[in-house]
């Protein structure tokens, strides 16, 4: 079995958060099986979703642009390493284009994204700077796709990685972790590389049940097709 894993740094310009996405694929290819796939959105134009809602009923985004090539490989990952850096305390403009327009990829009542297991990397100037709510806006579009989130408990940051090493390109090459109940250091840059093999040891795990079971979510999103019946102890509650 073969897992592949995608990192997607969507930041306007290079540094600290392509080298984080960087670090963390390169722990994923630690793991038996797992290939990796790297892109940056600097340079590349991605415009917002202009609510046009024609892919109600279109199979792809109606917007010319650079994001139509992002859509073969965001298919064909089996999960998504998505890393942003923290502008006003939520995702950078080019990052939140690029969730938004996930909408195009095989339309609305399509849910392209489903069951693929999603990695979240925020990258701040300083401490405090906003990476906790920028990686839960990033942990609901998970949500919001059907993605199943990955955290990092070992050794820490929950939600994901984050850094705070500051604004220049080499900063966060400096950042460093205090864990205060080991008593032990970690870079910044060793926990995006944590992050990496758990994201691909989940990966695996999702891909290969599914592969024996061949379990799928049970219902159509957006209520599209419904049960046709309820059952009614369901409903009716009696107390």
């Amino acid at each position: 079995m073969t897992v592949h894993v995608l990192g997607v740094a969507a930041s306007p310009r290079s540094g600290a958060t392509t080298r984080l996405v960087r670090a963390c694929l390169m722990g994923a290819e630690t793991i038996d099986g797992v290939t990796t796939d790297y892109v940056s959105l600097a340079g590349k134009t991605i415009s917002a979703c202009d609510g046009c809602l024609s892919c109600v009923n279109a199979t792809t985004c109606h917007i010319p642009d650079d994001m139509h090539e992002m859509y073969p490989r965001m298919l064909r990952a089996d999960a998504i390493v998505l890393g942003t850096p923290v502008y006003y305390g939520s995702p950078a403009a080019l990052c939140k284009a690029f969730m938004e327009r996930v909408t195009g990829l095989g339309g609305i009542r399509e849910k392209k994204l489903r069951l693929k297991v999603g990695g979240a990397i925020a990258a701040g100037g300083s401490r405090n700077g906003g990476q906790e709510t920028t990686l839960q806006a990033l942990h609901l579009w998970f949500h919001i796709n059907d993605m199943i989130p990955v955290g990092i408990t070992a050794p820490v940051t929950q939600w994901g990685v984050t850094s705070s090493g500051g604004l220049g390109e080499d900063d966060v090459e400096r950042d460093v972790f205090e864990l205060k109940m080991s008593g032990k250091q970690v870079p910044a840059l060793g926990i995006a590389w944590m992050y990496g093999r758990k994201v691909a040891t989940v990966t695996s795990i999702v891909k290969a049940g599914r592969e024996a079971t061949g379990f799928d979510l049970p219902d159509s999103p957006y209520g599209y097709e419904l049960p046709e019946t309820f059952p009614p102890e369901a409903l009716h509650f009696a107390d």
